[in-house]
C-alpha cells in the first residue's frame, strides 16, 4: 500500500522504540511532575512535532538522492541495516538502566517556551535524525523508494504513536514516573526487546534479495 512493506512490523518496532525510556520520556515526565500536566502536554506536542521535521528531512533528502542512483539505494539499504543491527546490539548490551525521574520545584516557564524547547531538543538530536534515515527506507518498496508519500506516511505513524504515548505520560505524570523508577527490570526487558527486534530487522534487510 502506497509503496510501504511490512506495515505491521513497522508499527510494532515503532511502538517499542517510542515507549522505551529516553530523553523525550524523561523531559515530558519531569515537566509534568514539576510544573503540571499542561506543561507536560505542551512538551509532548513539542517533541512530537520535532519528529515531523526529521520525517521531512529524511523524505526529501533520501527520495532525491535515491531517485538518481541505484547504487545509492543499495548503499542506504545496507548502511541502514548495519545501523539497525548496531543499535540492537547496543540495546542488548546495555547495563542496568540508570533512568531516574524525580520531582522537584522548577521555575515557571510559559507554555509556548515549553513547546519550543521540547521541539528544539528533538530537532537537534542527531541520533533521531540518523535513526529516521536508517529506519524508514527499510519499509519502502524499491519501486517507490524515490516517492515521498511512503516516507511521509511512515513518519506520520511515528508522530502519532509518540504524541499518544507522550500525552499519556503527561497526564499520568508522577504515577508513570514512580512505575519507571520502581521497575528497573521492565526497562531492562524493553531494552532487550528493542535489541532483538532491530537485530532481526537489520538481518532481514541485509539478507533479503533486491
Amino acid at each position: 500500500m502506497y509503496g510501504i512493506e511490512n506495515l505491521a512490523t513497522f508499527v510494532l518496532a515503532a511502538i517499542i522504540v517510542v515507549v522505551t525510556p529516553g530523553i523525550d520520556t524523561i523531559m515530558v515526565l519531569t515537566r509534568s511532575i514539576s510544573q503540571g500536566k499542561t506543561a507536560g502536554l505542551y512538551s509532548a506536542i513539542g517533541v512530537s512535532l520535532g519528529l515531523l521535521v526529521h520525517t521531512c528531512a529524511a523524505t526529501f533528502g533520501l527520495s532525491l538522492i535515491l531517485a538518481k542512483s541505484a547504487f545509492a539505494y543499495n548503499l542506504i539499504k545496507y548502511l541502514g541495516a548495519a545501523y539497525l543491527i548496531y543499535i540492537g546490539y547496543k540495546s542488548l548490551r546495555a547495563k542496568t538502566p540508570q533512568t531516574e525521574i524525580v520531582s522537584g520545584q522548577a521555575k515557571p516557564v510559559s507554555n509556548s517556551k515549553m513547546l519550543f524547547t521540547a521541539f528544539l531538543s528533538d530537532v537537534l538530536n542527531p541520533k533521531i535524525a540518523i535513526f529516521f534515515l536508517a529506519f524508514l527506507p527499510q519499509f519502502i518498496n524499491a519501486s517507490a523508494i524515490n516517492n515521498p508519500v511512503p516516507y511521509l506516511l511512515l513518519g506520520s505513524i511515528i508522530f502519532f504513536i509518540t504524541l499518544v504515548w507522550c500525552t499519556l505520560l503527561a497526564l499520568l505524570g508522577s504515577k508513570v514516573a514512580a512505575l519507571f523508577n520502581r521497575n528497573k527490570k521492565a526497562e531492562a526487558i524493553l531494552n532487550k526487546t528493542t535489541g532483538i527486534v532491530f537485530i532481526l530487522l537489520g538481518l532481514k534487510v541485509a539478507l533479503s534479495k533486491k
